[in-house]
């Protein structure tokens, strides 16, 4: 089945247009790509219909930044672009993106045999989520089910029934988009990861994140008290929902 890519870049990131063109040049398939929402084009009424605080439980601590909830447009907006394709599936991209030339390929090929509509393969920078179950393994690639699914969207492979779901459930959003794909008693996308992935980002190299901004002390002090609770009340409301 034929595979397109999309490489979610932002227009106004000119720092980041030279790996974009990379990126072109090496990804399999048709190779797209799809505009970001850029966050300083967002109005007021843009966020308010959009951006409601406390839909999920547990409840997500912080308030979104203007920019993280352009980012979560912008899978919006490639979730929905897979969908009107017509494909079974698709590869989506960051523009950050950096390739092994020889792992990345071994790593697409090992999971695209079993890539179906209701596929979410994660391609992590490093491998920080522990295995839960393992769906294939020919060292040194392992595609698996991880316990917790970890953070950052830097590439995943993604089937339309999955997006079909993601849509549903984010026509409201209360928190990151990685954030939400954590919450799969509420999105009922299970993610799965295969690792070493080929995959790395280089932001630094390129101007930084273009969601990332700088805080200030308090605030510092205030996301380091609340991240790990925030992760207690997610790891026990999943747990409670699983027994439930």
């Amino acid at each position: 089945m034929k595979l397109t890519t999309y490489v979610i870049h932002l227009k106004r990131a000119v720092d980041r247009q030279k790996n974009v063109e990379t990126l072109r040049e090496h990804l399999p398939g048709l190779v797209k790509v799809l505009d970001a929402v850029d966050s300083q084009e967002l109005s007021a009424s843009d966020i308010s219909s959009f951006y409601k605080k406390e839909i999920y439980r547990p409840h997500y601590p912080f308030t979104l930044r203007q920019s993280e909830i352009a980012c979560f447009m912008s899978y919006r907006k490639a979730w929905q672009t897979l969908i009107d394709s017509g494909d079974e599936y698709c590869l989506i991209v960051e523009d950050d993106v950096l390739l092994n030339y020889q792992e990345f390929p071994r790593a697409l090929d090992f999971v695209l045999n079993s890539a179906c509509s209701d596929s979410y393969i994660r391609f992590p920078i490093k491998n920080r989520e522990l295995v839960q179950s393992v769906i294939k393994c020919e060292a040194p690639i392992t595609h698996f089910v991880p316990k917790v699914i970890g953070l950052g969207m830097v590439m995943q492979l993604v089937g339309r029934g999955a997006a079909k779901r993601l849509l549903e459930v984010s026509k409201f959003i209360d928190r990151p988009v990685d954030t939400l794909m954590q919450m799969t008693w509420v999105t009922k996308v299970y993610p799965s990861v295969v690792y070493p992935s080929g995959v790395t980002e280089i932001s630094d190299e390129l101007g930084g994140s273009t969601i990332g901004a700088r805080k200030s002390f308090g605030e510092t002090i205030y996301r380091e008290i609340m991240r790990p609770i925030y992760r207690l009340k997610l790891w026990i409301y999943a747990k409670r929902t699983i027994i439930d």
